[in-house]
């Protein structure tokens, strides 16, 4: 049974929302089928003051059986946790949260504008009252006698007749979640690449104007500059931070690449095998990888390990959600948006703040831009621009970045310098392990790409034979059963390289939003995505501009707080 009444209580009240409020947040305890929200989202539809945005958060304490069949497609692999879908081109925001109530709620940090709740005694008094704010409307089910008394002692104005109640307390509320913060909209972006590229079309959506400053000539200078790389999810036997974090990443990029890019040019979502060196890369067990896991990630099966060059005793993972993006369409994509002016050859080389502004100076003093706002998403390079701002003696040392930048380079060759038998043979799916393949890409001819090298903080972009070569070895451990075609069969002379940096920071997560330095307001950063750039750039720029905007965020708050660029000062 739905919880809402005709008209659809959400709507009812966000018609009367404040002058210049542009989003609303709606929450419900009752997910069930989605009936609700597609409920929501057609009146936000056939509303012509509706919110710009529509936030809507529901809670389920399984995963959600029946499913309509308009959400079906996209809400696949549905586990326990939070869980962000997508719609009318980002305008409407489904997060969708797995778990025992009311212990799930405590991955919501921002409160809600209005509330539908199923049963008032299961979540309780004081916990609804936690996700309220001032004015928040509340419409509930079912409720004990002491449960709607509790309500009323929390704080809310109580309508019995109705089963309604608005949060208005006749105290002063001393909290609240995620403090409301100083709104802007406008802002500069530093990094034109896979990282800069997704902040700056997050913010562009919701309104901002946002200037892009690149110092190279053209998009692709730095290591967003890869022809084209894995989007894969990663496993771990005890379902760790740093593949949930990547689950919530890949979704991310993959609604995003469905709405702005061409499948099977820009980007496919094919699946890929993962070769299980040394038995890595193992899947949870039991309750910790159910059903819905296997929908992620699962065994492979004895055909896609001899389409993968493997033998059948192999082990092997197939990984459904994933496949291959060429990174400089994405961030071509993205800064399309009409609300993003991109300025190349522009070398920033201090930073000033000034009336609550940002400036970006060069080298000889001279003003680039400036803005209440700045990101910086220039990967290594973010560093030395914190440390050319001039803080007061008094102030905190400047945050600092334990980065590491990772070297890589890959090796790109010709379909046709492959023997012709084996072309047949190679998968549409990338391969990955110690090393990854692609292959059947297209450009002015097809062609494949195998690589990468890892070296540490190593800056030396010039291409080097020895790499080549080693690329070529990896390809042979990564697929056996054509070692001999890989070593003896493949002309090297009919390959090219392309190699970049990457940087990563210590605990292999990165660093999105701002710090904690009091003179430092309005600085925020989003880099350290090391290897996974094209796996996180879009969630960490959707946990951005969530933050900038006082938004419900992206992921569940316990993750995004790992993430917070806070923890580096």
């Amino acid at each position: 049974m739905s919880p809402h009444l005709a008209p659809n209580f959400h709507s009812s009240h966000w018609q009367h929302r404040a002058p210049g409020h542009s989003n609303w947040h709606a929450l419900d305890t009752e997910f069930g089928g989605g009936e609700s929200f597609l409920n929501t989202l057609e009146a936000w539809r056939q509303d012509p003051d509706s919110p710009h945005q529509l936030f809507y958060t529901a809670f389920s304490t399984g995963v959600p059986q029946n499913l309509e069949p308009r959400l079906r497609s996209a809400c696949v692999g549905l586990m326990p946790g939070v869980h962000r879908f997508a719609f009318e081109q980002g305008q409407v925001q489904l997060t969708l949260c797995i778990g025992d109530a009311p212990q799930i709620t405590k991955e919501i940090d921002i409160a809600s504008h209005s509330m539908c709740v199923d049963h008032i005694d299961t979540w309780g008094f004081k916990n609804l009252a936690r996700l309220c704010q001032v004015g928040t409307h509340l419409q509930w089910q079912k409720a004990s006698s002491s449960a709607v008394a509790g309500l009323q002692s929390a704080g809310f104005q109580i309508d019995s007749s109705k089963q309604v109640a608005c949060y208005q307390p006749n105290w002063q509320v001393k909290s609240a979640l995620r403090q409301s913060p100083e709104l802007f909209n406008n802002a500069i972006v530093i990094g034109a690449g896979l990282a800069g590229s997704a902040v700056a079309y997050s913010l562009a959506t919701r309104g901002w104007k946002v200037q892009v400053l690149d110092q190279g000539a053209t998009l692709g200078a730095g290591a967003s500059g890869l022809p084209a790389g894995i989007l894969a999810t990663h496993v771990s036997p005890d379902n760790n931070v740093l593949s949930r974090i990547t689950r919530d990443g890949v979704r991310a990029t993959i609604q995003r690449a469905q709405a702005l890019l061409e499948h099977g040019l820009d980007w496919k979502l094919s699946g890929l095998v993962e070769h299980r060196y040394a038995g890595k890369r193992e899947l949870p067990k039991g309750n910790r990888w159910p059903e819905a896991g296997h929908e992620w990630s699962t065994q492979a099966n004895t055909q896609q390990k001899l389409a993968a060059g493997l033998a059948e005793e192999t082990a092997a993972l197939w990984h459904n959600l994933a496949g291959w993006l060429q990174p400089q369409s994405l961030v071509k994509a993205q800064l399309m948006h009409p609300n993003i002016e991109l300025r190349t050859q522009q070398k920033v080389t201090k930073l000033n703040s000034l009336n609550k502004q940002w400036e970006c100076l060069d080298a000889q003093g001279n003003l680039i831009a400036q803005a209440p706002v700045l990101v910086l998403a220039n990967a290594y390079d973010a560093q030395t621009l914190i440390d050319s701002i001039k803080l007061s003696s008094q102030a905190a040392p400047h945050p600092h970045l334990p980065a590491t930048a990772l070297r890589g380079q890959v090796t790109i060759g010709p379909m046709r310098a492959i023997p012709a038998q084996m072309q047949k043979s190679l998968p549409y799916f990338p391969v990955n392990g110690h090393g990854s393949l692609i292959c059947h890409l297209q450009s002015q001819e097809p062609y494949w790409m195998v690589g990468s090298s890892f070296q540490r903080n190593d800056f030396d972009l010039q291409k080097r034979h020895e790499d080549q070569v080693s690329n070529m070895q990896q390809w042979a451990e990564l697929m056996p059963a054509w070692q001999e075609e890989i070593l003896n069969q493949i002309d090297l002379g009919q390959t090219t390289a392309w190699a970049g940096l990457r940087m990563a920071l210590p605990d292999r997560l990165p660093a999105v939003g701002a710090f904690s330095h009091p003179e430092l307001k309005g600085l925020t950063v989003c880099t350290g995505l090391g290897a996974r750039g094209i796996s996180w750039s879009v969630l960490s720029g959707e946990l951005l501009a969530a933050h900038a905007n006082h938004e419900p965020l992206p992921m569940a708050a316990s993750l995004a707080k790992l993430m917070a660029a806070s923890r580096f000062g």
